[in-house]
């Protein structure tokens, strides 16, 4: 079924995002990544119809609006964007769902209004990233030139394959995904295709929590979850991270899957089913 733009206003701002209704079905929430946006859950949501399922933009991502000129994007803004879009929806609770930076978000929310996510599942995103408290100046300063040097905006490109491929480029991406995500981030206007997207979620973060903070809040969340992790993340994150990582979830079930962060995209039956067995849902003999 072919996704329904929808936008929600909220005293935040307003957010954009894709919708494949379902009424009366279990409510999923999709949050993407890092620079990513809605377009990201469009291949699994052919594998996900038993669900009232909505994909939004993150703040300054896809069709949302920017946080004010000068403002940051930290994120632990995003938990008080997502809790008023649930408002704005009348969705007391769902099933929360994300991506990586919309993992870290997800399950942070899961910690903090635990009564709002009846489960949670994540893609290369269980609790945020950390760093260790005596690199804390070293990162500020970081920061603080990382804002200095910004330029004033992002390249132009002529058409969308242009502005797919840099993508691929910088991100080792299949082309099909780069595309698909690009397509939703960029605007077509004086001839040329800009970046929707904010040039300040660039900017360097000024801070991370300790390692010792992301387990406090995984500790905190009650709902069932599950995590999935790609091979590419395991590297990134180091397993022995990981396996911590798991155990402090109270309710929490792991699978792995070989292939690159964006393995959703590409492998979407395959997430899918992982998905439909953790909530006890038989899978369409159709799809």
């Amino acid at each position: 079924m072919k996704p329904q733009e929808i936008r929600v206003q909220t005293a935040n701002g307003e957010f954009g995002g894709l919708a494949w209704p379902n009424p009366g079905a279990p409510r999923l929430m999709c949050l993407h990544g890092w620079l990513d946006n809605a377009a990201s859950f469009i291949s699994l949501a052919s594998f996900l119809q038993d669900f009232d399922m909505i994909a939004l933009d993150l703040a300054g991502h896809g069709h949302s609006d920017h946080r004010p000129a000068g403002a940051r994007y930290h994120m632990i803004d995003n938990l008080w964007d997502l809790d008023a879009v649930l408002d704005t929806l009348q969705w007391s609770d769902c099933i929360l769902l994300g991506h990586s930076l919309g993992g870290v978000i997800a399950s942070s929310l899961a910690a903090a209004a635990p009564e709002r996510v009846s489960a949670l599942v994540t893609f290369d995103g269980l609790g945020a990233l950390s760093a260790p408290a005596k690199e804390t100046a070293r990162r500020l300063r970081a920061s603080m030139e990382s804002i200095r040097k910004a330029g004033s905006g992002l390249k132009d490109y002529p058409d969308v394959d242009a502005a797919a491929k840099s993508r691929q480029r910088a991100s080792g991406l299949p082309f099909k995904i780069a595309r698909l995500l690009c397509e939703r981030s960029l605007k077509h206007e004086d001839g040329v295709y800009r970046w929707s997207t904010d040039p300040a979620l660039n900017w360097r973060s000024p801070s991370l929590m300790t390692e010792e903070q992301v387990l406090d809040l995984l500790a905190a969340v009650s709902c069932p979850t599950l995590s999935i992790a790609s091979s590419q993340v395991i590297e990134w994150l180091q397993s022995a991270t990981l396996e911590k990582r798991l155990l402090a979830v109270p309710d929490c079930i792991h699978r792995s899957v070989d292939g690159h962060h964006h393995f959703h995209m590409d492998q979407p039956e395959l997430t899918a089913q992982f998905i439909l067995e953790f909530l006890n849902i038989p899978e369409h003999e159709d799809v």
